[in-house]
């Protein structure tokens, strides 16, 4: 039979539905059959440092991989394929010395599989966010499904890196995402587009999925805004307009684009100044992509209107036969 073009945005979980409170179950290890599931932690400070640790699971294998920028240093990246073992009630994931948890109100990371080393802990400033349910559906009935979750919006960091035996304390700023599907990506995906937006004040959050030929390039896109730690903004209703757009790899990436959000107050954030910090990890379903770095100015149609610069963060997400 053939797959209907637009049965999922009919059916798909991702906006239509409410907002559901994430628990700490949702954050946890899934161990569906057939699932590739994968977490995301990242943080940055004020000196220019990011980092991130990207863990991803699949049948009985998982792989991980480590990425450390700092400001005129070559950018470092580890990875490791080992076994793994993962609670099912509470995040708690753990991989050939490394190690991933929730522990009360506080998230953990341990890296411990050779240097650089991490021991890092997330304090949350903002409760957990999906849009929606959370889930796409594709295919008929929704049997293809892809979820993506931010039990971490924003958070505040601290701990120590170690470094050619040298420690060094960091202090910054993180976000903690979290996704699931259980098809080869490229099946029904074109691609993505995931950022993390921050001022002293804002929280900018936004995802940017879109299907193949199949499903006419169609997008699925969701923003969310807080200040401090109100939200102002869960929405589906959003513009994306990529004015240029770059390769590094042979991979591209958007040097200057444009989100606008149809909100009362209306949003806008303009992004510019656009580096590619490198590749993520390539998945068992066809995942590739690039880490990007970027300086934005956010909008909002206030009276009298505000207007702040920030700095972000966009992930690319490429599927690939």
């Amino acid at each position: 039979m053939r797959e209907s073009t637009f049965s999922f945005w009919e059916d798909t979980e991702f906006n239509a539905l409410p907002g559901k409170p994430l628990a700490a179950a949702d954050n946890a290890y899934q161990g569906q059959v057939g699932e590739e599931e994968s977490w995301l932690w990242e943080a940055s400070n004020g000196e220019g440092t990011y980092l991130n640790v990207f863990f991803t699971v699949c049948g009985e294998e998982g792989k991980a991989r480590l990425l450390l920028a700092r400001p005129g240093k070559e950018i470092i990246t580890r990875e490791v394929t080992a076994p793994f073992t993962a609670a099912t009630d509470r995040l708690d994931v753990r991989m050939a010395g490394n190690h991933i948890y929730q522990e009360g109100n506080f998230f953990r990371l341990e890296w411990r599989s050779g240097e650089p080393g991490l021991e890092l802990e997330y304090e949350p400033q903002l409760p957990g966010w999906q849009p929606g349910h959370g889930r796409i559906n594709y295919g008929e009935k929704g049997n293809k499904y892809l979820f993506w979750t931010v039990p971490v919006p924003r958070a505040r960091v601290s701990g120590k890196i170690v470094l050619a035996g040298q420690e060094e304390s960091f202090s910054g700023q993180g976000y903690i995402e979290h996704r699931r599907y259980n098809f080869p990506l490229p099946q029904t995906l074109g691609g993505a587009l995931l950022g993390r937006y921050y001022t002293d004040a804002y929280t900018l959050l936004w995802a940017d999925f879109w299907g193949n030929l199949l499903y006419s390039g169609k997008h699925v896109r969701a923003l969310y805004l807080a200040r401090h730690k109100e939200i102002l903004a869960a929405t589906g209703n959003l513009e994306v307009q990529v004015f240029e757009q770059l390769t590094k790899d042979n991979l591209s990436y958007p040097a200057e684009l444009s989100l606008q959000a149809g909100t009362t107050p209306l949003i806008r954030l303009d992004i510019k100044e656009t580096t590619a910090l490198g590749p993520r990890l390539v998945t068992a379903k066809g995942v590739r992509g690039l880490y990007c770095r970027f300086k934005g100015q956010l909008r909002l149609a206030t009276r009298p209107e505000e207007e702040v610069s920030g700095l972000g963060f966009m992930e690319t997400f490429t599927a690939r036969d």
